[in-house]
């Protein structure tokens, strides 16, 4: 899961990575958090910009004030032959702290205003499963547990405003969401919307198409273009919207949810119809040697096998074998 920054910790966070004061465990995840927020970037890119300014400011106000005083002297000694008989105040410790003191707010108060100019300009974080990752969750602010696909992103707001929760989805993902009766979650999906009070479901809008499957509680299911059509789906249903046409179907696949349950069933199928949910569930690409393997039949369930568990079964009983080259899989006759 995305490690979680609050906006009252971004600037310290920003201030230690700048320092240098970072451990190695501290600094993987500051990184690994840039990656999918620019916002970071963009911050401490203007943040140490800010922070050379200040820098020179600092160095060039202090070398011209000594600067000022050798000339002054030098200048006296000229006119009057010997050194003048001035009155010479040290500098009271006190004063210099407070001009350290002043200085240091002042560096704070440019990073404070970077940071909420940053906060104003990018009000949206994004959480992402890159592709080939398995499936990764994010708990929200207000409860809600949301679990991507492979290649998917969500896109969420800093801060729920007060009438709704809104987010946006590119590909596939799981929802779990926190019941709030005053506050709907809605999710945009391409060109569907999807409104709920507080339910799970999922949705893939990987495709040319968006798809909807309810697991429990009960979804509003529209298009946006066109948002009389729309329908109420409850635990079960599955409805599909392609060109703004939404229909409910009977879905056929008993393993539609494989990628987030590990849970898969098998009754006769056909190996080259095992392969495509093994692919889709541990992201691999399984390829046969030969043609005539693919038509091989398999009846059997898994729960969270390993992966070389599930192959060895799935090759015993045709006398088959495999070889792994990274994420490509062959499976051959042994020889």
């Amino acid at each position: 899961m995305k490690k979680k920054f609050s906006h009252t910790q971004d600037w310290e966070i920003i201030s230690k990575y700048l320092s240098g004061e970072m451990t190695e465990s501290e600094l993987e995840v500051f990184e690994a958090e840039m990656a999918i927020n620019p916002s970071y970037a963009e911050a401490i890119k203007a943040s140490g910009k800010d922070l050379t300014h200040v820098d020179l400011y600092l160095a060039n106000e202090a070398f011209d004030s000594e600067d000022a005083w050798f000339n002054v002297k030098s200048r006296l000694i000229d006119k009057q032959g010997s050194t003048p008989k001035l009155k010479i105040i040290k500098p009271s410790p006190f004063k210099n702290f407070m001009r350290v003191a002043a200085s240091i707010i002042i560096l704070f108060g440019i990073g404070l205003l970077a940071q909420t100019t940053y906060i104003h300009l990018n009000p949206n974080k994004i959480f992402v499963c890159e592709t080939g990752e398995a499936s990764k969750s994010i708990k929200l602010d207000d409860g809600s547990v949301i679990t991507l696909n492979t290649n998917s992103k969500l896109i969420y707001p800093r801060k729920f405003n007060q009438n709704e929760r809104r987010v946006k989805l590119i590909g596939e993902a799981f929802f779990d969401i926190a019941k709030d009766p005053n506050k709907a979650f809605i999710i945009n999906a391409k060109d569907a919307e999807v409104k709920v009070l507080g339910t799970s479901f999922n949705i893939n809008a990987a495709t040319n198409k968006v798809e909807v499957l309810v697991k429990t509680g009960k979804v509003q299911f529209s298009s946006i273009n066109k948002p009389e059509n729309k329908l109420i789906l409850i635990p079960g249903d599955f409805a599909s919207l392609q060109e703004s046409n939404i229909k409910k179907v009977e879905i056929r696949d008993d393993n539609y949810l494989s990628w987030k349950t590990r849970q898969m069933i098998f009754r006769g199928t056909k190996l080259q119809e095992v392969a495509k949910v093994l692919n889709r569930t541990y992201q691999v690409q399984i390829r046969f040697q030969d043609a005539e393997i693919k038509d091989f039949s398999l009846t059997t369930t898994f729960d969270h096998d390993p992966l070389d568990d599930i192959l060895n079964y799935m090759c015993s009983p045709f006398n088959l074998v495999y070889e792994k080259k990274g994420k490509l899989i062959l499976i051959k006759k042994a020889n």
